[in-house]
């Protein structure tokens, strides 16, 4: 990644299967998803948590230099995919690694144009982990049950295309994957938590991975004055 880039991403973010066995099941019109999908009910008895993405909006502001940056603005769900009820902290909305790629093949393939971590910054939540239930922190999600949430990431894009920049993307269409950490405090915590609010379900801790998703960036694009 460049120098331009990097520092961009600095100030701006303070605020198993075989890639053969994909391909050959993409062949028979089978979507990413669907290939996560089957993988879940395999194991369907375990607790088990499953987190699609979709793009609802996006706008531009200005970077540094010959960059930009694409707000684009994604909705995060999370479903329940075993048979006993899980609890799922709500800050679980908070991305830390956002991969890029030209396509989806090239995700599957974990060819990347850009593969960047975000700070993320949590505070306050003390308060959550107190009592014998589970309090509004968190959301109890039956079997089957979904919780939805909005966020954004920021993406570098070089404005009209000027020239190459490392961790930057260019016009087009674009794969994109994201990494959120749901949980954000120590596995020993973790764990006491789960045997406390058994009754109530299981805590999930578990990062999770999305299935590549299509976004497109313009060349010619109205600015924001501001990035917010």
């Amino acid at each position: 990644m460049s120098k331009e880039a990097m520092a961009i991403l600095t100030r701006r973010a303070l605020n198993g299967l075989l890639l053969s066995f994909v391909c050959a099941m993409l062949g028979h019109g089978q979507s990413p998803a669907a290939l996560l999908t089957q993988t879940n009910d395999q194991t369907s008895d375990a607790p088990n948590l499953e987190m699609t993405v979709k793009t609802v909006g996006g706008e531009y502001c200005v970077g540094d230099n010959d960059l930009d940056i694409l707000l684009l603005k994604l909705r995060l769900t999370f479903t329940n995919k075993g048979k006993e009820p899980l609890i799922l902290f709500k800050g679980s909305s908070l991305i830390d690694t956002i991969k890029i790629s030209r396509n989806v093949a090239d995700a599957l393939a974990q060819r990347y144009e850009a593969d960047i971590s975000q700070t993320q910054l949590t505070a306050g939540a003390k308060q959550c982990y107190r009592g014998a239930v589970p309090n509004k922190c968190f959301v109890i999600l039956a079997p089957r049950g979904s919780y939805e949430v909005d966020t954004k990431v920021r993406i570098l894009v070089v404005r009209g295309d000027v020239r190459k920049i490392g961790g930057a993307v260019m016009s087009g269409d674009h794969a994109l994957q994201v990494n959120v950490s749901t949980w954000h405090e120590t596995d020993k915590l973790a764990k006491n938590l789960r045997a406390r609010w058994r009754r109530s379900g299981t805590l999930w801790s578990q990062p999770l991975t999305s299935a590549p998703i299509r976004f497109s960036v313009s060349k010619q694009h109205q600015l924001l004055k501001e990035c917010p």
